[in-house]
């Protein structure tokens, strides 16, 4: 696992707000970070409005922690990590239901597709800052041992994609600048 990354995930009870759930566990991750008084906001870099990636301050000051958050089958999934540079997580359901398998193999061109190979793709979108602004079809992923090395087009250099444990029912992938060594993970 990537150094500096804390991974925590919540089954979301029905009714329940999901972006809610996430902020707490992130919330909870910074105070154990030390951080006194985190608070989390969304802002849309493309239009201003309220969801866009998670961000982390302390009182309204800038932190040198970086958070990113997904949703997937029902969960809440929340990372934090030390430092700044590209870094996001991603999650879907391990089974996907026919319609949605066939969306996803549509979008990436690829007949072959898999909920673990889009959680790489998108990953490093989300890593990259522009997310789904860049076509997924255009990420190229290459195996590199037990992890992968994602090539977004005009990201300088690629990203190093790998799988996290997680909910047993959801697949898990965080991509970061290639390079990042081991930490630790918690529920």
């Amino acid at each position: 696992m990537p150094a500096g990354l804390d991974v925590r995930w919540c089954r979301v009870p029905p009714g329940q707000d999901r972006r809610r759930i996430a902020d707490d566990l992130l919330v909870a991750a910074l105070r154990d970070r030390g951080i006194r008084s985190p608070r989390i906001g969304r802002v849309c870099p493309w239009c201003g409005g309220p969801h866009g990636a998670a961000r982390a301050t302390d009182d309204g000051t800038s932190i040198a922690v970086a958070v990113s958050v997904s949703y997937a089958g029902g969960w809440a999934i929340a990372a934090t990590r030390a430092g700044d540079g590209a870094f996001a997580i991603d999650a879907e359901p391990r089974t996907l239901d026919p319609g949605a398998q066939h969306r996803l193999r549509a979008a990436l061109g690829d007949d072959t597709a898999d909920a673990a190979t889009w959680t790489r793709v998108e990953a490093a979108l989300k890593a990259d800052g522009r997310g789904l602004r860049v076509d997924p079809a255009t990420v190229r992923l290459t195996r590199q041992g037990d992890s992968w090395l994602a090539h977004v087009p005009d990201h300088p250099g690629a990203l190093l994609v790998r799988e996290l444990p997680g909910p047993a029912e959801v697949v898990l992938s965080v991509a970061t600048a290639a390079g990042a060594a081991s930490d630790r993970s918690t529920r």
